[in-house]
């Protein structure tokens, strides 16, 4: 594989790219203080426009914040590129209208952001970012919603559709639908919080790591990071039941996962998985074949690691692609010994027993 900084290299023009894009001469949010915020211009009102749904995306940071770093890319020119084309597909769709709360390098806060969506009346509220993870050994994509309420049971059918997007259809490795609470027992990220207090619905799409090789194929050009923008608005329109002549589709009859309002927030595992184990273990042609057994009650079993020295050290993050508590693997070379960890999709680890060979 290509080193991550040539990989990458050619994606500095996605600067360019959005400047371009950008300098569209009608845009309908201000980025003065929220307090001052003109949504629409004159000559744009949502009654002219015929449209009943309205979706706002948020392009993460902007400005300073930057967001997260790696040679060649930064994560604020990312999520622009990734909502300029979300917003362009979207249009294609008929009855929706669709706005940014930035379109050029403006810095805005967690307030603002919402604040700007309940100005014209949004019925979703959609924050894009990508991650990064220290240590560097996560990989795959997310979706975090509202704790609470209508906002946790619409955040989870549309975000649930997105993800069948991202996963199932472009290929990377599906990290779930997740809350975060703080110790005030409140939703932890500022945007989602902002937003169930003006009673939109809101998420928070963590598209890929861009700090993990395992996900670099997946954003590494210009074209990607568009791509996945047109797979976000593609789970939109499915969520919305949308069509478009356009594009020839007709999602009128989307199903999405029905889940009762939760009375009372729902809150991240914090716990490690019930049972990591491994059942069986032997070397077959200079592998060794296991049988692993990983019970997580809350937030299911993400990824696991082995080591065949004791603990010394330990491999990168598998996929655990198996719905059922036992997976059967095979682990490349051979060694004394095997302990195996599971994480949960909270990324917390439970350490299994140590076979020896």
């Amino acid at each position: 594989m290509k080193s991550k900084k040539k990989i990458i290299m050619g994606l500095l023009a996605a600067v360019i790219l959005a400047g371009a894009v950008i300098t569209a001469p009608v845009v309908p949010f201000s980025v003065k203080a929220a307090s001052e915020t003109q949504p629409l211009s004159e000559t744009q009102s949502l009654s002219e426009t015929g449209k009943d749904i309205v979706v706002v995306i948020d392009p993460g940071h902007g400005g300073s914040n930057i967001g997260g770093q790696i040679p060649g890319l930064d994560e604020k020119n990312a999520t622009l590129i990734t909502a300029l084309a979300m917003k362009e597909e979207l249009e294609k769709y008929e009855g929706i209208a669709v706005y940014l709360t930035r379109y050029d390098d403006s810095e805005l806060s967690l307030a603002q952001r919402p604040q700007m969506a309940a100005a014209v009346g949004a019925d979703f509220f959609f924050s894009l970012h990508y991650n990064k993870a220290v240590p560097n050994r996560l990989y795959g994509a997310e979706v975090w919603i509202p704790s609470l309420g209508e906002g946790y049971s619409k955040g989870y059918a549309c975000g649930d559709l997105i993800l069948n997007e991202l996963c199932d259809g472009y290929g990377l490795y599906r990290r779930g639908i997740k809350t975060k609470l703080n110790n005030k027992g409140t939703d932890y990220y500022g945007v989602i919080k902002n937003a169930t207090a003006l009673g939109i619905p809101s998420m928070i799409i963590e598209h890929c790591h861009l700090d993990n090789e395992e996900d670099v194929p997946y954003f590494n050009s210009i074209e990607k990071l568009q791509q996945l923008g047109r797979l976000d608005a593609t789970g939109v329109a499915k969520y919305f039941r949308l069509k478009s002549s356009v594009l020839g589709v007709d999602y009128s009859d989307v199903q999405s996962t029905q889940i009762a309002p939760p009375q009372i927030p729902v809150m991240q595992d914090v716990t490690p998985p019930e049972v990591a184990s491994i059942i069986s273990a032997k070397i077959e042609n200079g592998q060794i074949r296991a049988v692993l057994e990983g019970v997580d009650m809350q937030s299911g079993i993400l990824y696991y690691d082995y080591s065949l020295d004791g603990g010394a050290t330990w491999s990168a993050l598998q996929r655990w692609s198996s719905a059922e508590r036992r997976s059967t693997v095979t682990i490349p070379g051979g060694g004394g010994s095997l302990t195996i960890r599971l994480y949960n999709g909270y990324d917390l680890a439970a350490q299994s027993n140590t076979v020896t060979f």
